[in-house]
């Protein structure tokens, strides 16, 4: 099903700015001349930018596999969950303390491979419109490639704010000045919506072939203009985005939430744009990093678990936190009578997994999964909880090239989310916003949300709402970054859950197992590389660096 690979070999590829050179070698490799000869191998090229793809800034850790996959992902950087103690964790090493700067950047590689993949598309694009081909192909190939470059360009400006826009190839030997200055963010925002709206116009509503499933669509490139939107606080336009991409009757939610994410359910009518993997070809390892420490069928590595934070706002069946009265709650049984999201995405003291119970607790003789409160070494919980979303039972703890799940990057829950967000920051509260977020808490076991809430009411009922129906998917430290919260929620610590039997019953302790140092005057926007700067002495550093 996942056919957009590429299993061709370019001899010399196409880093910094020198012009592509493609070596002859009749078995297995294409030159310039057969690259842009036909459709059919220009593909081939444009395949090579879509296996670019990651799902966050980060694509080198450990292996070549998406931040939201590695064993450090995104939801690390923030107070959704922390690492597990492994050796090398940079939301450790970095991120806590504050100690990154442009000498030890924590997502230095993106820079580098974000402007490598937005130059393969300016050279696709500038070959592909001065071919013969005909105007239907032309104009197909184009937009997926104007998809792609704004997908790249979006992954710098969420991180650095303005960047040097570049939409021609350059090369270093023509003698002409190649070095540009940053671009503003309002600019940056400008071209990437004109580059998603133009592309959109161009793509399809839906794929016709399966071989093609994975290539953008006019729904993925609405939903890439739709964040950015939504980022950039554009309210207006994030409304009319996402207004036009309901408005396309492609999309519905799928009826499982965790079913969701499982291998066999992929492509399904939730999802608008994933990044497709396949067993052994291309495969992902997040069993092994997100498991749990010891099961019966294997070993993970704990390294993403769920704070304590986290777990508080996810409600009970009733549609009330703790904290808000629920009377379903049972400090004895604190995981009874919860919904399915929480169920689908958390594995916690007692959770069943693979067919047996893992415990968290303190007492249990040769329990590798029991929280660590005294900072042992080795692969083991920190917070008693071990992550179960985007994880599938099936699939073995260790090591294994068997699963080829694909990773979803825009479905259908965030645009009624995102739709709802955008319709309360222009006017408040109104029946289409209760209607769309009633519709993802209706999967989801929940009742609808109280009438009569004001705008700030409604404002975080729809936060909360993201934070629990989005956990692990790479959402949660940009939107504490869009808001401007991340100093007020990094300035408060992070728990875990401590159980321990005493007297024959259960005790339940918060422990804080993390802080992060957030300076709010530089902290959010990270810094530019000092090579880069080294590099090209038109580029400025962000302010506080």
């Amino acid at each position: 099903m996942k056919k957009i690979f590429f299993f061709i070999l370019f001899t010399t590829f196409f880093t910094g700015c020198s012009e592509a050179v493609l070596d002859v070698s009749p078995t297995d490799q294409l030159t310039e001349e057969t690259t842009w000869a036909s459709p059919q191998t220009a593909g081939l090229f444009l395949n090579d930018i879509y296996n670019s793809l990651n799902a966050g800034p980060w694509s080198a850790v450990y292996q070549n596999l998406p931040t939201e996959l590695s064993v450090d992902p995104l939801d690390n950087f923030s107070d959704n969950a922390t690492y597990g103690p492994l050796g090398g964790a940079l939301s450790a090493s970095l991120f806590d303390t504050g100690s990154y700067g442009p000498s030890n950047d924590i997502f230095k590689p993106n820079w580098a491979k974000m402007y490598a993949n937005i130059r393969k598309c300016n050279l696709f694009m500038n070959r592909i419109t001065a071919s013969t081909f005909d105007d239907a192909t032309k104009k197909s190939l184009v937009a997926q490639a104007r998809f792609l470059r704004a997908y790249f360009y979006k992954s710098l400006i969420d991180l650095y704010g303005g960047v040097p826009l570049i939409t021609k190839v350059l090369d270093r030997n023509s003698g002409e000045d190649i070095q540009y200055p940053r671009n503003t963010y309002p600019e940056c925002v400008t071209f990437i919506q004109k580059e998603c709206t133009e592309a959109a116009a161009n793509l399809p509503t839906s794929i016709a072939d399966k071989k093609d499933l994975g290539r953008a669509t006019k729904g993925a490139a609405l939903a890439l203009k739709g964040e950015l939107e939504m980022y950039a606080s554009k309210w207006g336009d994030a409304l009319a985005t996402h207004t036009e991409i309901m408005q396309l009757k492609q999309y519905d939610l799928f009826p499982d939430y965790a079913g969701l994410f499982y291998s066999q359910n992929e492509n399904n009518q939730e999802v608008l744009f994933d990044i497709q993997f396949a067993p052994i070809v291309k495969q992902r390892n997040i069993n092994q990093f997100w498991g749990v420490v010891e099961a019966p069928s294997g070993a993970g590595w704990g390294a993403v678990d769920p704070t304590q934070n986290l777990v508080d706002e996810y409600e009970f069946a009733d549609g009330k936190t703790a904290a808000e009265g629920s009377t379903l709650y049972d400090p004895q049984n604190p995981y009874k009578n919860r919904t399915k999201r929480f169920y689908a995405s958390i594995i916690y003291d007692g959770s069943i997994w693979r067919g047996k119970p893992v415990y968290t607790r303190l007492g249990i003789a040769n329990n590798a999964n029991q929280i660590n409160v005294v900072g042992k070494s080795g692969n083991t919980g920190r917070t008693g909880y071990f992550t179960k979303k985007l994880q599938d039972s099936t699939f073995l703890s260790t090591p294994t090239n068997l699963d080829g799940t694909n990773v979803i990057v825009f479905r259908y829950a965030e645009v009624l989310l995102n739709y709802a967000e955008a319709k309360n920051e222009l006017s408040g509260p109104d029946a289409t916003i209760y209607e769309a977020v009633n519709k993802v808490r209706k999967r989801a076991g929940l009742p609808d949300l109280p009438t009569g809430l004001n705008q700030e009411q409604m404002r975080q009922r729809i936060r909360r709402e993201r934070r629990v129906e989005l956990a692990f998917e790479g959402k949660r430290l940009f939107d504490l970054i869009r808001w401007r919260t991340a100093e007020q929620v990094f300035s408060q610590p992070m728990y875990g859950m401590k159980i321990e039997e005493k007297a024959g019953k259960l005790v339940f302790e918060k422990v804080e197992v993390r802080r992060i140092k957030f300076v709010a005057s530089k902290n959010y926007l990270m810094p530019i590389p000092q090579d880069v700067i080294a590099q090209n002495p038109k580029i400025t550093q962000n302010p506080g660096y």
